[in-house]
């Protein structure tokens, strides 16, 4: 006899029976509505274009009052002005001396009693240093930033002049001038943020999504399960199925119905990116936004394989293989309930192995510990939780793709004959207490 014949009976119902839920329909919907409109949210604002902050051509300051405390001496402003990169900028700029003024609230005082638009600047030497402060009353219109923009404009060009007036030739002055820029990196690499801040949180949020998905439809598997093995149910269905059909049917059925779920909000999720894009050009015309150009830019800063088609395709087939996995691992759990208060205990066979999987993945790639991560591309419990994205980023090839696909699909089928075997082999022990003797003698008994 065919021991999977009848699965697509059970697998029917069992889809049909989920998915006709009104809470299955009612988060589907409103999930599907919050993705799609998120989306194209998202991309019109992308599509809008930069408001650059245009500088004005001329300062707000009208007068500025100088108190020379240390003594810099007087300075062609004129050249100050022609200095800077906008030499317009402080064209109209009248400087004034200060006179004996040496505090700052003397100063400030003054610059209040000349107008709105006045500030002061204040010289002072403490141990060789030379400090250049701007003075802006409180009433003043000036800004802060501007009149501390001010003071490290004067502050370069008195450095500069002191420079000069010190006999230096040409060359020692560029040399003394010049910017010296420090920067630290790997040695044969360049530092991309882009890549880093993607294989920080691409990881960590593709990980809290299959954990959600893996819990609440697991959990469900599991407890289906569990009710038909501790009720009269169980002793029905075998008389007419193979417990290879039963768990097969059932354990897919409610993956199918995860999945839908899952692939109906990506789908969503693209049509608002395309269709917010059409609507950022309708809304600005100048805007050369499209999802192409995200995908590019991905691609440069992550790697040339990223989110290509081999990738893509393979990345979701491991996906759907990894929860698939999983959820048999959960009927492998509800397999081994004898007795309905054991349903909750037995839930952590699948729930512990989820969590420790993906703190290898995130951790050991936030750590970048390559060791780890080469095992856990080869271990089933691991592979859904680092492979995809490896490969939708680049990081793997599709080689070691195919290679973590298959193990899956082994794996994943040596548990479904797993569970159906202790599903069988636990009916005589219907009611009794749970124990590991038990279990390894179903498994010996054919």
């Amino acid at each position: 006899m065919n021991k999977f014949q009848g699965w697509k009976n059970v697998f029917a119902f069992t889809y049909k029976q989920n998915v006709g839920t009104k809470t299955y329909k009612l988060v589907t919907g409103l999930v599907a509505v919050l993705v799609l409109a998120l989306a194209i949210l998202i991309t019109v604002v992308s599509c809008a274009p930069d408001e650059e902050e245009t500088k004005p051509e001329f300062s707000s300051i009208h007068k500025v009052l100088v108190a020379d405390c240390a003594e810099v001496g007087e300075l062609a402003y004129a050249e100050l002005v022609a200095s800077t990169q906008n030499d317009t900028y402080y064209e109209r700029v009248a400087w004034e001396s200060a006179g004996q003024v040496t505090t700052e609230e003397e100063l400030a005082r003054l610059a209040e009693e000349k107008g709105e638009d006045v500030i002061g600047l204040l010289y002072t030497m403490d141990e060789d240093v030379l400090s250049v402060r701007a003075v802006i009353p409180e009433t003043s219109t000036v800004g802060i930033s501007e009149g501390e923009e001010l003071a490290t404009t004067v502050a370069s060009f008195v450095q500069s002049r002191r420079y000069r007036s010190s006999g230096l030739s040409m060359e020692q002055l560029i040399a003394v001038e010049t910017t010296v820029a420090v920067t630290v990196g790997v040695a044969g690499e360049e530092p991309n943020l882009v890549a880093d801040l993607i294989g920080m949180f691409a990881p960590l949020i593709f990980g809290l999504i299959l954990y959600m998905m893996l819990l609440m439809y697991g959990q469900r598997i599991c407890q289906q399960v569990s009710t038909e093995k501790t009720s009269k149910l169980m002793e029905t269905l075998l008389t007419s199925l193979h417990p290879y059909a039963l768990l097969t049917g059932k354990v897919f059925a409610i993956v199918a119905t995860a999945l839908t779920q899952f692939f109906l909000w990506i789908a969503l999720l693209v049509i608002g990116l395309f269709g917010g894009v059409v609507i950022g050009r309708v809304l600005y015309p100048d805007s050369t936004a499209s999802v192409t150009m995200v995908v590019d830019f991905l691609r440069e800063n992550i790697g040339e394989s990223a989110l290509s088609p081999a990738a893509v395709v393979l990345a979701i087939l491991i996906f759907c293989c990894g929860f698939l996995f999983y959820c048999v691992i959960a009927g492998l759990a509800g397999s081994m309930v004898t007795r309905p208060e054991e349903a909750s205990s037995v839930q952590g066979i699948f729930t512990l192995p989820i969590v420790v999987s993906w703190l290898v993945c995130y951790l050991g790639g936030l750590m970048e510990k390559e060791n780890i991560l080469v095992v856990a591309r080869n271990i089933p419990f691991t592979i859904p939780f680092g492979v995809p994205v490896e490969l939708l980023t680049g990081t793997v090839g599709i080689l070691q793709g195919v290679i973590s696909l298959v193990i899956l699909l082994v794996f994943s089928v040596l548990c479904i004959l797993l569970s159906a075997r202790i599903y069988k082999g636990m009916v005589l022990y219907t009611g009794q207490k749970l124990s590991l003797k038990t279990i390894v003698g179903v498994l010996r008994n054919k």
